[in-house]
């Protein structure tokens, strides 16, 4: 990878998470990549500085894909450095108080989420939501998501009484999501889904089945980055083996669904990574009392 391109390395991005072989992180057990993947990272690491150091205003998509990738398989440092500069870069364009520029803070704020820098977390958060505040007004969904975001946070910090504060003043257990089930594009409510079933687990107290929830939100993030990739197919069989083990048995079910379309378009249905999904599923199914199919 040595002297390539930042538009090079994201060829290179893409081929990796279009042939990534085992389970994509989404905890901080960094060591179950195979070697293919890992000698990719291994060669990004020693160019990453040097990409970073070249980029320019209007890179800041391309630095994110980048970053996306390094989150999802658990190079969080390496994600850092991207997501970084593309915070950088939108600040220059577009100023520190846009919306492009929040919602750049948000994804850095998203990494530190996982990787347990909660303090870290909340001064970003705090920044997007006062911006979300001035511009769009407190009722405003994204104004009303982030204070649920900054709840969750304060939970991991261990003060719960400003979590419900926040909670409260997201008003999420009064608001109604569209059925994913019903949706026209499942992606699109895929994020508002779970925000809503975090939503629930944090009324009921349950705050840590919420925080595991809430993580997984970066499945749509990484869905935009890398569309079609396993990478995302595994994380979301993830988030329907996760459903599952909280009890929440027909989002399990909607989940095993996108994830064996997606599977069956990207390996095919005799891989045998898709028929490891479909045993999962058929297992949920029984177990629901519900025909196999």
């Amino acid at each position: 990878m040595s002297a390539q391109s930042l538009a090079n390395t994201l060829v290179s991005t893409q081929q990796m998470m279009g042939s990534v072989s085992q389970q994509p992180m989404l905890t901080l057990d960094f060591k179950t990549l195979g070697p293919e993947e890992s000698r990719f990272f291994a060669e990004l690491h020693e160019n990453a500085p040097r990409l970073v150091h070249d980029a320019q205003p209007g890179d800041e998509q391309s630095l994110h894909r980048i970053g996306v990738a390094c989150r999802l398989c658990g190079y969080f440092e390496l994600a850092e450095l991207f997501y970084l500069k593309a915070l950088e870069l939108s600040t220059v364009t577009y100023g520190l108080d846009s919306l492009a520029t929040s919602t750049h803070r948000n994804f850095l704020a998203g990494l530190y989420f996982v990787w347990q820098k909660y303090a870290c977390t909340q001064a970003l958060i705090e920044k997007s939501l006062k911006v979300y505040q001035d511009r769009l007004g407190n009722q405003h969904i994204h104004t009303r998501l982030t204070q649920f975001a900054l709840a969750l946070v304060h939970t991991r910090l261990g003060d719960v009484h400003i979590a419900k504060k926040h909670f409260d003043l997201s008003g999420l257990k009064n608001l109604e999501f569209p059925d994913q089930a019903q949706a026209a594009d499942r992606w699109q409510t895929l994020n508002f889904r779970l925000f809503a079933l975090a939503a629930l687990k944090f009324e009921k107290q349950q705050y840590d089945e919420s925080y595991e929830l809430f993580r997984y939100c970066v499945i749509t993030e990484a869905n935009e980055a890398w569309p079609g990739s396993m990478v995302v197919a595994k994380s979301l069989n993830s988030l329907a083996l996760l459903c599952r083990a909280q009890r929440l048995n027909s989002e399990a079910e909607e989940f095993f669904k996108m994830t064996l379309k997606m599977k069956e378009d990207i390996i095919g249905p005799e891989h045998s990574d898709y028929l490891n999904t479909r045993s999962q599923y058929r297992d949920l199914l029984l177990y629901m009392g519900k025909a196999v199919v």
